[in-house]
């Protein structure tokens, strides 16, 4: 396959560029953010150790930030109480988080490589530039986030499960259903993929699914007893939902990228139920149609971008979950030829990196050379259109759109290609 490849380099060069931005604004923006998420495992897997309950703590200087993950996600965080401080911790997370960008570049790589596309040395750089330093990266590296394990998780699975869908792959079908399982056992929205795999009649793989994350529940009360498990799902899940937060609309500081956003906006009056409703009515059938045909390689790897952007939209999640789209949405940007859809991929892919929110807008107008006319009418208008929707959502929406013309496309050179065979066979 030879294709134009300077816009998809552009592209992957541009989340790189705005990823090294953030780094560098972070510290001088929001020095809160850094080591957040390592010092909540830290002081969760101290508290369990002592026999103490890990949702009832939080880090001294964090009175914020509680433990999410069910119980037995506290074993994997161990390790980072024996470093013996929250540096330590930290410092753990960050050598894990490059380990993993390391492997899941190489799973990157060679999805691409499965098409027959051939990879250049500045491809390469740019694909593990991604992985690293994009800005869907930086924040996990600032944080010590887990969300490049599950990425990595996820892209297992795919590869396992998603490379041929002949006789000889479904033997790795169960392996496939047991990294999914594992990806959702941490942040349990992961389980979405069963979706896709229901798709793809993968039935070894949703039962492996299925039994892999029973077990991991059931272990997590073996191992700690039943009170933190019951906690999780009465208590520290529900509270996760949020699913009032969008009545009425958001504050513009609130940084969750989802459909409910701007409908809460447009309708003020509507109920959580009703939001969420009217958010499933547009999301759904756009990944029913992204999933009209699974046959091909590319056709599964849109089939599974669509359910994972659906996913990530419906839920309040912050832009850095987008990480977990690595693979398939890297993999389909070297894998797509010239044209509507790559186009629609490529500018998705830019918008979903605009990763501003309005806090930064506001500073940036008060240190800005402006008559204070034009900054005040700029920050109105910023309050605005930050309270219907983060940048990122449009990114969202290009690409459900490329998801859905891929198929289309496909669909009608299937048709074009019938009409001729029955026009032979008239003839």
């Amino acid at each position: 396959m030879t294709t134009d490849r300077r816009p998809v380099r552009a592209t992957l060069a541009a989340t790189i560029a705005v990823g090294l931005v953030y780094l560098v604004a972070v510290p001088l923006v929001r020095p809160d953010q850094v080591a957040v998420a390592t010092d909540v495992y830290y002081h969760a897997g101290r508290a369990v150790l002592s026999g103490g309950d890990p949702y009832a703590v939080t880090p001294p200087t964090r009175p914020d930030f509680f433990f999410i993950y069910p119980p037995l996600v506290l074993l994997a965080f161990v390790p980072h109480v024996l470093m013996g401080s929250p540096l330590g911790a930290y410092l753990l997370q960050t050598l894990l988080n490059l380990a993993t960008a390391g492997a899941l570049a190489v799973l990157l790589c060679r999805g691409i490589a499965d098409a027959g596309v051939e990879l250049a040395r500045r491809d390469r750089l740019l694909v593990g530039g991604v992985v690293v330093g994009s800005v869907h990266s930086i924040p996990v590296f600032v944080m010590g986030q887990v969300n490049l394990q599950l990425a990595l998780a996820i892209a297992v699975g795919v590869r396992l499960v998603a490379h041929d869908r002949d006789g000889s792959a479904r033997g790795r079908d169960r392996l496939a259903g047991v990294a999914f399982a594992l990806a959702a056992a941490v942040k349990l929205f992961p389980a979405v993929v069963g979706a896709w795999l229901l798709r793809l009649r993968a039935w070894r793989a949703v039962g492996a699914a299925v039994v892999t994350g029973l077990g991991t529940i059931a272990a997590g009360a073996l191992v700690f007893g039943p009170a933190p498990t019951w906690t999780f799902f009465t208590e520290v899940l529900p509270a996760e939902r949020q699913a009032a937060t969008f009545v009425g609309g958001l504050d513009p500081s609130v940084m969750f990228v989802s459909v409910r956003r701007p409908l809460g906006a447009l309708l003020p009056e509507a109920s959580a139920g009703v939001l969420s409703a009217l958010a499933l009515a547009l999301l759904v059938p756009a990944v029913l149609a992204s999933a009209r045909d699974v046959s091909s390689r590319t056709g599964r790897l849109v089939a599974l971008l669509a359910t994972l952007l659906a996913t990530l939209t419906y839920l309040p999640l912050e832009p850095f979950y987008y990480a977990l789209l690595y693979y398939p949405l890297v993999v389909l940007l070297y894998r797509l030829e010239p044209g509507r859809v790559r186009r629609l991929f490529l500018a998705g892919t830019v918008t979903l990196s605009l990763i501003v929110s309005y806090p930064s807008v506001e500073q940036l107008l008060v240190i800005a050379p402006l008559p204070a006319g034009i900054a005040s009418t700029l920050d109105a208008v910023a309050r605005t259109v930050f309270s219907v929707a983060q940048p990122p959502l449009a990114g969202v929406v290009l690409l459900l759109a490329g998801c859905v013309f891929w198929q289309h496309e496909r669909a009608a050179e299937s048709a074009d290609a019938t009409d001729a065979r029955e026009e032979r066979a008239t003839n």
